[in-house]
This record gives C-alpha cells, sequence and structure tokens, in this order.
C-alpha cells in the first residue's frame, strides 16, 4: 500500500520514481541505497526508511548530492543526539515524515475498550487483554505498546494479561494467540499493532470458539482490505491506518521543493495523520477506495501550488475523501 500510493503520487505529479524493496531487510536496506548512490544514473532524492535504526549508516554514507528524507520510523534517542533534526548536522537531509504511533496504539485500545463495554449483551467488569506488538527493534511497534499502555492507565479496570511480539506476521500471531487465549479464558480484548497480527489473532480466536465482535473484540492497524471487510461485517472492531500514504506526502514535498517552493517555513518534520476507520466510516471509505484505486486522487490539490496549502499541508482522509463528495 506504501509503494501503490507512492507510485500513484509520483504520476500525478511527473516525478520519475523507482521503488526497490528490501523485505525489512535492513542490511539489504543499506546496500540498495548505495548501488543506486553509486549507479551511472544516481538520483536527485531518496526516501529512507529507519528499519531497525539503519537510516544512521545511510544518513553518514549517502553522498551530499542527494537529497534525503526519511519515512515513518523515528530516529532513536541515539541517533537524535547524533543527527539532531533534518538540515542542521546533515544538510542534504531536507524532511522527515512519521505518524503518529504512540496516539495509533492508544486509539487501537480506547476503540476495543469502548466497544466491549457498549456490547449488546453486557461487559465484563474488568475485561482481560492479550496485545500483540509487532518486534522489540522498531520505533513504530515500540511507540505503539506504550500508546496502548496509556490507554490502560486511563480505563484501570482492563487487565492487561499478557504483551507478545509476533514480528508483524499473521501465521505467528495465530499461533501465538490460539494457546494464550486458552491460558487466559477472561480475554475480552485484543489489540494488536497491524492488522495481519489482528487478522490472525482472529482466526485463533474463532477456532477457540470465540465470537469476534460479541465475546471478543480486536482491533489492528494498516487499513488493509481484508481488515477493513471484517470491521465492515463487524468482526474488528477498528483498524487505525493512514500511514502508508506519506510516502505520497513525500512525493508531495519533493515536488514542492524541487519547484522552488521549499517547505522549510513550515517544518521539516511532518506528523502524518493517523485515523480510525470502524463502524461510523468504514462504508464511506470503501465507497471510495474498496480496490485501492489512488490514481483517483488529485495529488495536486495538496502542493504548495494551491492557495489553501500556502501556510499548512492538509494530509488527511477527511481532505482525501471531499474530493470525491457530489
Amino acid at each position: 500500500m506504501v509503494s501503490s500510493f507512492m507510485v500513484a503520487a509520483a504520476q500525478n505529479l511527473d516525478l520519475n520514481l523507482q521503488v526497490v524493496t528490501a523485505e525489512r531487510d535492513h542490511l539489504k536496506m543499506i546496500e540498495l541505497a548505495n548501488e543506486a548512490a553509486q549507479s551511472d544514473n544516481p538520483p536527485e532524492y531518496m526516501i529512507l526508511v529507519n528499519e531497525k535504526l539503519a537510516a544512521g549508516r545511510m544518513l553518514e554514507e549517502l553522498p551530499q548530492s542527494i537529497k534525503l528524507i526519511l519515512l515513518n520510523n523515528t530516529l532513536s534517542r541515539e541517533q537524535l543526539g547524533q543527527f539532531g533534526k533534518p538540515r542542521v548536522r546533515v544538510p542534504n537531509w531536507i524532511g522527515h515524515i512519521f505518524p503518529d504511533h504512540e496516539k495509533a496504539g492508544y486509539d487501537i485500545a480506547q476503540s476495543i475498550i469502548l466497544a466491549e463495554n457498549g456490547v449488546a449483551d453486557g461487559a465484563v467488569e474488568s475485561p482481560g487483554l492479550l496485545a500483540i506488538g509487532g518486534n522489540r527493534a522498531t520505533t513504530a511497534s515500540v511507540l505503539r505498546v506504550n500508546g496502548m499502555e496509556r490507554a490502560l492507565r486511563n480505563y484501570p479496570k482492563v487487565i492487561l494479561y499478557q504483551t507478545i511480539h509476533s514480528q508483524w506476521r499473521r501465521d505467528k500471531a495465530e499461533s501465538q494467540m490460539y494457546g494464550l487465549v486458552r491460558r487466559w479464558p477472561g480475554t475480552r480484548l485484543i489489540w494488536a499493532a497491524n492488522d495481519p497480527m489482528a487478522l490472525g489473532a482472529m482466526d485463533a480466536a474463532i477456532a477457540r470458539g470465540r465470537k469476534p465482535g460479541k465475546d471478543i473484540f480486536i482491533g489492528g492497524l494498516n487499513w488493509s482490505a481484508e481488515a477493513l471487510e471484517r470491521v465492515q461485517d463487524g468482526k474488528m472492531v477498528a483498524s487505525i491506518g493512514g500511514h502508508f500514504m506519506q510516502g505520497g506526502w513525500a512525493m508531495v514535498l519533493i515536488h514542492d521543493y524541487h519547484m522552488g517552493r521549499d517547505f522549510a517555513d513550515l517544518g521539516v518534520e511532518f506528523t502524518a495523520p493517523m485515523t480510525v476507520i470502524d463502524q461510523s466510516n468504514v462504508a464511506q471509505y470503501l465507497d471510495v477506495f474498496r480496490n485501492q484505486d489512488w490514481n483517483r486522487i488529485d495529488f495536486k490539490q495538496f502542493t504548495r501550488e494551491r492557495p489553501v496549502n500556502s501556510d499548512r499541508y492538509h494530509f488527511d482522509l477527511k481532505t482525501i475523501l471531499n474530493q470525491f463528495e457530489g
């Protein structure tokens, strides 16, 4: 979804984009970045992801002639001490876009807690929660888990039974949760740091005779097609998402920078909005984007060529959907 949204934006904005994938292998990511930089036709701009803190090496090693934008994961505390913010110690690092992972983790937890509390056949006084993180080394996973834990401080009657890490994988989450749902029969809530793990947990709960949406309440993150179908049919409470759009917003920033409309006056760090899709808005979203046809979006509406974007960028789902009203 990140790549397809980015490609649609690049095509609409007349940018020549090439996407290469490291499959979450941080060493492969560094290798691919260096290969591109040393090629006969190096890019003018490069978008990097701080997977397993690999961005530090790339910020140091890539030539100053290539303008860099970091996407998604924030820097670690140590990296912040070394590199600071964009354009300070690394002049060609021109911007950073990242979602509020901590708030997303909070929103997943709040969504499933409120859903359980409002269930027709009655909520339990102290519902048990099982949490599934991605992995311990990725900042996104850590922050989402932190957000979940903050939510639980605001809902003290919820009991956190256990937090596991399923490496972002559906199959691993399913196998782990199959045992945990049995170990913790009071489980009413399953919090997952992404949709595949939420779906795996749902499969495990069903295999254990549970009824998602009725006696167990599950939330994830990604806005994946299958998860949104499960939100629509009531088996999942919510999917938080929109962070996959960051690549498209990076295309907008690059377009503006290259056209002489530098975004630095608006900041060099941008938080990409993440939105809850639940029963209240899933039908509207799917009506427009069920097939994930991002080419329908006019990305020029988000550039600084439009006066409405003169004082801030409007990178949010509502602005996108407004293009299709009427």
